[in-house]
């Protein structure tokens, strides 16, 4: 079986070469819903109504680019869908506490967050005991701004790459997979050779006032962001036994 890991990896890599063969630009991004999706065939026998959404983990990432993701992820996912009941960390910590299980809450949110992973069997023994029928976990797979430099010519960019995972608490297993990639670029831009630098005393070069305000910034990065997260959840699945 192929962890969530390499799921990460191949996925990325398989779109890639997709986009090539098909002589697409691999650097933007079009059509609608998630880049990659993935449902268990057993997703029908699995009683999803209630979803436990206990964060969004990143590896390498900026701290702050992953808490701006996280606020974003939680608005979307109790107003932006309709498909599960999703229970925020408070209620579920403040059942965990109820039944004793704080602890093995946080060993569950500690798992996600430094490993990307979970325990199927304490998915299901803490899913039993406060009353959730599964989890929902977010991993974002990529967030960068890039400046084109004032010497160059080209665009400024923003990538923001968001993966969605849920499982069964009931058995413990994936249901359902879904990773989106979104990149938004500025208007194009190259360099006059007429201006736009200056020589100081110390001999280094720098960009002038001027140069910097005619340089265009990256799109913002919350907007793409919301982007992500809107294309992927339009990739949710209908609740098992919900007619399509």
């Amino acid at each position: 079986m192929k962890t969530w890991e390499s799921w990460r990896i191949c996925i990325p890599l398989l779109g890639l070469a997709l986009l090539l063969l098909a002589g697409c630009k691999a650097s933007t991004t079009g059509g609608s819903g998630p880049d990659a999706m993935y449902l268990s065939p057993d997703y029908q026998e699995m009683k999803l109504t209630s979803l436990a959404y206990l964060g969004t983990a990143s590896v390498g990432t900026d701290p702050a680019a992953v808490r701006t993701m996280d606020r974003l992820l939680r608005s979307y996912l109790t107003g932006g869908q309709e498909r599960f009941l999703i229970v925020g960390e408070s209620t579920i910590r403040s059942r965990a506490a109820d039944q004793g299980a704080t602890e093995d809450l946080d060993r569950i949110i500690r798992t996600w967050k430094d490993r990307l992973d979970v325990d199927q069997l304490a998915l299901q023994s803490f899913g039993e005991r406060v009353g959730i029928d599964g989890f929902l976990f977010a991993d974002l797979t990529n967030w960068r701004e890039e400046r084109v430099d004032w010497t160059d010519e080209g665009n400024s960019f923003t990538e923001v790459g968001l993966a969605l995972s849920i499982y069964d608490a009931r058995t413990g297993e994936i249901a359902w997979k879904g990773q989106k990639m979104v990149r938004e670029e500025s208007r194009h831009y190259r360099h006059s050779r007429g201006g736009g630098s200056g020589v100081y005393s110390e001999g280094v070069t720098e960009r002038t006032e001027r140069a910097d305000k005619i340089v265009p910034p990256p799109p913002p990065a919350e907007e793409v962001a919301e982007k992500a997260i809107q294309e992927l959840i339009k990739g949710l699945p209908e609740k098992p036994g919900a007619e399509s």
